[in-house]
């Protein structure tokens, strides 16, 4: 039988492991990352739950592509470092480094200057004087229908009349004339659609002056070498304020436009998988404020109650925290303050811009007329603040196409996010950062002499601390030191300025042919070589353009042409003046005119002079030679539409000059009288030399030979001289 309790062990009795055993486990600093970042996951897996249908979607997109651009192969460290590189600032672990070993910050911004001259050179092409783009007619425009009746009309006519003087047409004649006349139909409907597509180009480039295209363009150039990629948004309707004189005072009026705008490449995020821009949902966030909510109660398209709910909530705290881990040291960079603090309370706004399933849709509250096919996905773009959808509308781009267009300085296939040039020459940056820094680190310290005071020797209060021209060293004599030793003894460090200045140039110009982008294109001397005459410094801007040609190409082909394509769609949707037919085509320029511009001018200009003799005159005609000095005049600045007269001001000189010439002519030939007959030569008619004649015993044509009529007159030959007449039996 057991006792009813055992007896309790002695105190102590034990050792302290036995008696409470304990288990530690020695957790590294990558797992301790790695479960905080599980945990971050877990906890904003767990907010995103309260989200459902539309809304919840929206927030697992916005999630997915923020974690994605956080991450090692996103590119928010990468927008950052171009940024401090742009700025001069070196990262925070790079700074800690230089102040703990105390030497200088300098920073050489070599970046910089490149990023500016890649600027200059781009803005030069887009934003002078020849523009960047343009309208082309169709290149084959069909006949109208009035014009072919009018054709045919004509050859029956003429058919009759060949008919009527018994002359045989052959089919081959027939088609030859038909087939001329449509020829100059055809050229006509060309050079009317060109007329068109002129006045189109002045519309156009109106709607795109007042809103705002070519301002936002001329921040996308400053992007473009700097950031791994640029955005451009447009054309988005916006209210914008104008004032009114037409009264004689100035009224303030808001007027709805068309509107362009350059989005901050940190506040753009797409689809991670998407290797073309066009094919990925995009989420663009903004900042907005109460004015601007405001704003917008009560205007089409926009949820009133959800706006009011946001007011409600977001107010008087600010918004919810919809940032990333670039958001602070971004707003450092910028000078804004930095928006985990916001004491500004904007409000933080998620704009989705993709495709959604329609039962989704549905569910949120489209009708089945708008959603026809519940399993279908449908385009819309939807404003998110919070867990409020103040926006949701459908997709109105007939090409179903979104309003964001994004290009690189240097393409990467398959990937909408390229290289700039902070990412070609980084490294060349901190060689040239390091040879800086230690050249003025030497400098700093082989400026003057070292010191080395004994302080054994110094006598009384003299700490040797101070220097000054002329000072007087008061020293002691110690019994146990040795008296040969020098109190104060100085010495010179060695200057390595020039190997440190070398190494530096080396590097400088080095970057010139890694970012091909030379100092010279942005106005410095380009040294020694061919750079020293004209024409070798032509010759090798002309070798450096090249890869500006290749920046053009990728502006052209993902901004302008797809931009400007469907601003032409937004302008037709409406049109009833019949401006534009849908058949235009939009043609960017920018290759055109990076291609040597003074090349192309002085090439003109020698055309002009080489063209001014009486053969390329009478060739061209007035007409011809007007269109050239036109171009000319456009070309290098000047007003060519004033300086040279119109097409019809020239055809009315023509004709004035000619009626002023047969008047004269009249007068003359009623005052003098007739020359008499040269020998052996026929009468002379009075408009000019005689004509020759047929030979003998060959068929002519009606002009050519006569009729004798009932009267015994020469009958007349056929008003419409359209074939090539032969008589019968010949």
């Amino acid at each position: 039988m057991p006792p009813p309790f055992e007896p309790a062990p002695a105190l102590n009795s034990q050792p302290l492991q036995q008696r409470y055993p304990v288990s530690l486990r020695v957790v590294s600093n990558a797992d301790m990352d790695a479960a905080d970042a599980a945990q971050a996951v877990a906890t904003q897996a767990a907010s995103t739950n309260q989200y459902s249908g539309l809304q919840g979607f929206i927030r697992n997109e916005w999630d997915m592509m923020r974690r994605h651009r956080d991450t090692a192969v996103g590119w928010s460290e990468r927008l950052l470092q171009a940024m401090r590189a742009f700025n001069g600032v070196y990262d925070p672990q790079k700074l800690a480094e230089i102040k703990k070993f105390g030497g200088s910050e300098v920073y050489a911004r070599l970046i910089a200057a490149k990023c500016r001259g890649a600027s200059s050179l781009l803005r030069d092409v887009y934003l002078g004087a020849d523009r960047a783009w343009g309208l082309e007619p169709e290149a084959d425009p069909p006949v109208p229908d009035e014009v072919q009746k009018a054709i045919s009309t004509l050859v029956q006519s003429a058919i009759q009349e060949a008919q009527s003087i018994r002359m045989e047409l052959g089919p081959q004649q027939i088609r030859e004339r038909l087939w001329g006349l449509m020829a100059k139909a055809r050229t006509a409907a060309k050079k009317a659609g060109e007329q068109k597509a002129n006045l189109a180009e002045d519309k156009i480039d109106e709607l795109l002056t007042e809103g705002n295209f070519y301002g936002a363009l001329a921040d996308v150039i400053t992007d473009i070498p700097l950031f791994p990629y640029a955005c451009l948004k447009g054309p988005t309707v916006r209210m914008v304020f104008e004032v009114d004189w037409s009264t004689g005072r100035p009224v303030m009026r808001r007027k709805p436009k068309l509107w362009w705008e350059r989005i901050s490449p940190f506040d753009i995020y797409w689809t991670p998988g998407a290797a073309d821009i066009e094919d990925a949902s995009i989420i663009e966030r903004t900042r907005l404020t109460r004015t601007d909510l405001n704003d917008l109660l009560d205007v089409e398209g926009y949820d009133t109650a959800a706006i009011r709910q946001v007011l409600d909530n977001y107010g008087r705290g600010g918004l919810s925290m919809d940032w990333d881990m670039a958001e602070a040291p971004r707003a450092q960079l910028e000078s804004r303050e930095d928006p985990w603090f916001n004491q500004s309370h904007m409000i933080s706004c998620l704009q989705f811009t993709g495709n959604v399933q329609g039962r989704m849709l549905l569910d949120y509250g489209f009708t089945d007329e708008d959603i026809p096919d519940p399993i279908r996905d449908y385009a819309i773009e939807a404003w998110m603040i919070g867990q409020y959808l103040i926006k949701v509308q459908l997709g109105v781009s007939p090409r179903r196409r979104h309003k964001y267009y994004i290009s690189s300085w240097e393409k990467v296939p398959g990937t909408p996010v390229g290289n700039a040039i902070p990412d070609q020459i980084s490294d060349l940056q901190e060689v040239c950062n390091a040879a800086l820094r230690g050249l003025v680190n030497n400098l700093s310290i082989s400026s003057g002499p070292q010191v080395v005071v004994n302080d054994d020797r110094l006598a009384g209060l003299e700490t040797g601390e101070d220097l000054y021209p002329w000072k007087r060293w008061h020293v002691t004599n110690p019994l146990m030191t040795n008296s040969t030793e020098k109190p104060v003894e100085f010495f010179q460090p060695q200057s390595n300025a020039n190997e440190l200045l070398t190494v530096f140039k080396a590097i400088y110009d080095l970057s010139d042919d890694v970012s091909a982008i030379p100092r010279y294109l942005s106005g410095n001397s380009p040294g020694g070589g061919a750079g020293r005459t004209a024409s070798g410094l032509a010759m090798l801007m002309g070798n450096a353009s090249k890869i500006m040609q290749t920046v053009c190409a990728n502006l052209d082909r993902d901004m302008l042409s797809p931009a400007l394509t469907k601003l032409v769609d937004l302008v037709l949707l409406p049109d009833t003046t019949g401006m534009l037919q849908g058949t235009e085509s939009v043609t960017p320029k920018g290759v055109a005119v990076a291609m040597q511009r003074e090349t192309m001018r002085s090439r003109q200009l020698e055309f002009l002079q080489l063209t001014a003799n009486p053969i390329d005159m009478s060739i061209m005609g007035p007409k011809g030679r007007a269109a050239v000095l036109r171009n000319v005049s456009n070309t290098i600045g000047m007003p060519g539409e004033e300086i040279v007269p119109s097409e019809d001001e020239i055809q009315q000189q023509q004709q004035q000059a000619q009626a002023n010439a047969q008047a004269a002519g009249a007068a003359g030939h009623s005052q003098d009288p007739p020359e008499p007959p040269e020998p052996g030569a026929g009468q002379r008619p009075p408009g000019g030399p005689p004509k020759p004649g047929p030979p003998p015993g060959a068929g002519g044509t009606p002009q050519q030979q006569s009729k004798p009529g009932p009267e015994g007159t020469k009958a007349q030959a056929p008003r419409t001289a359209l074939f090539v007449q032969r008589p019968r039996g010949s």
